[in-house]
């Protein structure tokens, strides 16, 4: 008797906590909050449980196992599909070329690369962006020539929605246009305007160093420079992506400016046109 009669007073303990704690809880949040919360909740379990029935209906013991994975919507609001983050998201590579005869006949290949990544959604923590392209033109008759590589790497780190650090470096190789080689170093200041699925705009400022050597005096040296650059990409309905990079190097001797455009229009899931 005593023993059940202690039972009951920790069960009646436990109601009264627990009662208290929703008591108290409720009372930070207000009822349409809690509803979107058990709609959320509910979104994610109707999301495992679709990925379980899969998982289960591929299974070769699909016949032994009964996995019934069943969620109820009370809500009369539609069920959004939970959607997978993909931390390469903006990356696309391209690769062109043409040939063309008559007067000045010439052969032209062009090729790009641009990697992203982003180790969260929400724009904090690691990221990663490589660009890579390569112009070649040989037009016979017009003197008109080109072949041309530029690299980049940048790494920045970001610590919260708007605010990180950044180090880039950068190559290019343009005899074309004076140049053997030009190095830039740069580490400095990030600041994320917009970090969304649909659009994201980055600025970078930084001191560095630049190594030159040019074609025509074959003289090589090295300078203080500073980086000024803006990073824009675009992406509607995962079919049209734009991206363009601006950025300007500026030297106690000379001032360069970068421009970097892409569009690209996908026509099936690995496969798209780019200019």
């Amino acid at each position: 008797m005593f023993q059940k009669i202690l039972y009951c007073i920790l069960f009646m303990s436990i109601s009264l906590c627990y009662g208290d704690s929703i008591q108290q809880e409720s009372n930070t949040m207000s009822a349409e909050q809690y509803r979107q919360l058990a709609q959320d909740y509910t979104n994610k379990a109707i999301y495992y449980c679709d990925l379980a029935n899969k998982a289960e209906s591929n299974s070769q013991d699909s016949k032994e196992s009964n996995v019934n994975c069943l969620v109820e919507n009370h809500s009369d609001k539609p069920v959004n599909k939970i959607q997978v983050y993909n931390p390469w998201l903006g990356t696309q590579f391209g690769f062109g070329a043409g040939s063309a005869s008559g007067d000045n006949e010439n052969n032209s290949i062009n090729a790009s690369a641009i990697v992203n990544y982003k180790s969260e959604s929400s724009g904090y923590g690691w990221q990663l962006n490589t660009i890579g392209q390569y112009d070649y033109l040989n037009s016979y008759g017009s003197g008109s020539n080109k072949n041309r590589l530029y690299l980049q790497q940048n790494v920045a780190y970001m610590y919260d929605k708007f605010n990180g650090m950044f180090t880039q470096a950068s190559y290019l190789n343009d005899a074309n246009d004076g140049y053997y080689y030009v190095w830039n170093e740069n580490f400095g200041y990030k600041l994320q305007l917009i970090n969304t699925d649909l659009m994201g705009l980055q600025f970078s400022v930084g001191p560095g160093l630049q190594q030159v050597q040019t074609v025509k005096d074959n003289l090589s040296g090295t300078k203080f420079q500073w980086l000024t650059q803006m990073t824009y990409n675009l992406n509607l309905n995962n079919i049209l992506t734009f991206y363009e990079q601006l950025q300007n190097t500026a030297t106690q001797a000379n001032t360069t400016t970068y421009s970097i455009s892409t569009l690209n229009v996908q026509v099936d899931k690995n496969f798209g046109i780019g200019i």
